[in-house]
């Protein structure tokens, strides 16, 4: 679907109020990533929210300016979005944001406009680096016959195809993203969002409230995420194994599975170098006696140097341990197929079992028949595939866990250059447990254009562009939440997932607390103004000798700009635990075998069986969960 012409018309208005001097095609540009949204819904909806801001009647009772928006002159077309972005009705909130969203970060992804912020864009040309695997080409309506047909590439499913096909079996993997490796990674930030991740970065929750960031290309998130590799909490593990049932998770077998996958993915502390946040990070938790620790990466060879910062566009270094180069390379070589731009539709059932699964490779149908059927394609996608197959359990697609993670932000006197250095070093679980191990971690992340474009608050044009010019000075403590209470993954009519989720009052009252330390933590390494990722501009500067007066009334100014969806920046880097595993049917779709109950040959192997949040990075932990998992399916096969 493609923007009608009423509809393009005003969103080229809105693009020239959102950015100064906006280029000639940006409103081309923006209704070209419309088109690509995977729900015709949200396209629509676009749409017709575009066309409605061009009634007069409406605007007057909203904004009290009785013309279409496309003839206000700039100053009531700023006046315009301003009461929509910043509205007690949650329905104008979730409008704004999207025109915002689409607009900002396409410009500013550009690498012309963002080198007008002092960003340098790509570092070089990628390396001429060969493909070492050869996906199976499909160029025609195909059937395909194996042992384990696996939906998914990533933490979960490259551990499987990698075990399973050294096991003997045939394997087949099917991914939804395409192939790309060194030679593709052209750091150029519009580019990767648009080739490797979901919905090309735009993938949020229904009501837009919380950012969805996750891997769309072969190897999946552990290509493009921070290299973080934590292992499952021993408190956490003790949680899942007696509050759900679920023993193996503190026995040796799983210790040994955890233990096995770090091995292969190069897991230590020995190449974590500080970058500018985490400089920043490391000086305020010291000068408040808090705890920092070194964060355990999956990196051989890092080169840890400015060109580190842009690997969340892929490691051109092949220094980051992903599935690409580590168990999809070790699958391939032992005999599985790998199957790219393959958009799963369902699993095929007969008689109680799973016999394979149907799927689109561009206009071709393509048919994989399999004695067993392993889904690992996230926390989203594998319950919508199984909600489209027919499936029906009480737990499927509830009890959501999205690490809901903000961050504080500030602006430094020397240049920190946050888009540079080591993705992430350092951490700190001062507040990581704060009710029966419930809290949140401080960690940092590189902070790009696209990042600042979503974070800043837009009150006028000259206001936005000033504030995303202060990017090469900006600092931020970031913020992961381990949230208790959770979301749900349904299906529309077209059998996309639509995602709803509202954060807690419980964890609302640990998110508060977080930003009140965050701030206080930035004020110890010496920011100079704070802020935080609301729609309206709040912020504060720390008064000479410190002293908490200046936070606390920030803070109350923040409770009262409010807390609902779309007024605070909420992203989510980890989705978990919509298909979870345990011993009580009524509360878990798989067992602890990951066998889908009620359907012989079904399995679920990745973050989506979590329990509950892990409360880390969740990379990890998939992979200890998958490495196990292929051992019960190979048995059972």
């Amino acid at each position: 679907m493609t923007l009608s012409p009423g509809a393009f018309a005003v969103l080229r208005a809105v693009a020239a109020t959102l950015i100064d001097q906006a280029p000639a095609d940006l409103a081309a540009r923006v209704a070209a990533k419309i088109a690509t949204l995977p729900r015709s819904a949200d396209r629509a909806e676009l749409d017709l929210l575009l066309r409605l801001l061009d009634q007069p009647l409406l605007n007057l009772l909203l904004c009290g300016i009785a013309r279409p928006f496309s003839r206000m002159p700039p100053a009531q077309r700023e006046r315009c979005l301003r009461d929509w972005a910043t509205s007690r009705l949650a329905g104008r909130r979730k409008a704004f944001q999207a025109l915002k969203r689409l607009v900002t970060v396409t410009h500013y992804t550009d690498p012309a406009a963002s080198r007008t912020i002092g960003y340098p864009g790509p570092l070089g040309p990628p390396p001429d680096t060969a493909k070492p695997i050869r996906p199976l080409t499909i160029a025609g309506d195909t059937t395909l016959t194996c042992d384990v047909v696996i939906v998914g590439s990533g933490a979960g499913g490259g551990v499987l195809a990698a075990e399973l096909a050294g096991a003997g079996y045939e394997v087949v993997v099917l991914e939804k993203g395409g192939y790309r490796n060194e030679a593709d990674f052209t750091h150029d930030e519009g580019d990767a969002l648009a080739t490797m991740y979901d919905a090309g970065g735009l993938l949020a929750t229904r009501d837009l409230g919380l950012v969805i960031l996750q891997g769309a290309t072969l190897g999946g998130g552990t290509v493009i995420n921070y290299t973080t590799s934590f292992g499952t909490p021993p408190a956490v593990r003790d949680e899942w194994a007696t509050a759900h049932g679920l023993p193996h998770f503190i026995g040796q077998e799983f210790s040994h599975s955890l233990e096995a996958v770090a091995r292969r993915i190069g897991v230590s502390t020995d190449q974590a170098a500080p970058s500018g946040r985490d400089r920043v990070l490391i000086r305020g938790l010291e000068r408040l006696g808090w705890h920092h620790g070194v964060l355990p990466r999956n990196v051989r060879g890092c080169a840890q140097d400015d060109g580190c910062g842009y690997c969340g566009f892929g490691c051109r270094h092949g220094a980051k341990q992903s599935t690409l180069i580590t168990t999809l390379q070790d699958a391939y070589e032992r005999g599985a197929q790998i199957v790219v731009d393959c958009a799963v539709q369902r699993v095929t059932l007969a008689a109680g079992a799973a016999t394979g699964v149907e799927a689109r490779v561009g206009p071709h149908a393509l048919q994989v028949r399999a004695r067993a059927v392993v889904v690992a394609a996230g926390a989203i996608h594998s319950p919508a595939l199984l909600l489209r197959s027919g499936i029906r359990a009480p737990a499927l697609g509830r009890h959501l866990a999205l690490h809901p993670a903000t961050a504080v932000l500030g602006e430094m006197d020397e240049d920190v250059r946050p888009w540079s250095g080591t993705v992430q070093a350092h951490y700190s679980d001062q507040f990581a447990d704060l009710d029966r191990g419930y809290g949140f971690k401080f960690e940092t992340a590189p902070m790009h254009p696209a990042l600042q474009a979503l974070a800043a608050p837009w009150e006028s044009a000259a206001q936005y562009r000033d504030r995303m010019s202060r990017l090469p000075r900006t600092a931020l403590c970031g913020i992961l939440l381990r949230d208790r209470v959770g979301g749900r993954v349904t299906v529309d009519r077209d059998g996309a997932p639509v995602v709803q989720y509202r954060l807690s009052r419980y964890d609302g009252g640990h998110l508060r607390q977080a930003l009140a330390a965050a701030a206080e933590l930035l004020e110890a390494a010496g920011a100079r103004e704070i802020w935080v990722p609301l729609a309206r501009w709040i912020s504060y500067r720390p008064a000479a000798g410190g002293g908490d007066r200046g936070r606390r009334a920030w803070l109350d100014r923040v409770d009262a700009a409010g807390w609902g969806p779309n007024e605070l920046l909420l992203v989510t880097f980890h989705q978990m635990a919509s298909c979870r595993m345990g011993g009580d049917a009524r509360t878990s779709v798989v067992d602890a075998g990951h066998r889908v109950r009620g359907v012989r040959g079904l399995y679920v192997a990745d973050a989506s069986v979590f329990p509950s949040a892990s409360g880390v990075n969740p990379m990890l932990t998939v992979m200890g969960i998958a490495h196990r998992a292929a051992g019960v399916i190979g048995a059972d096969l």
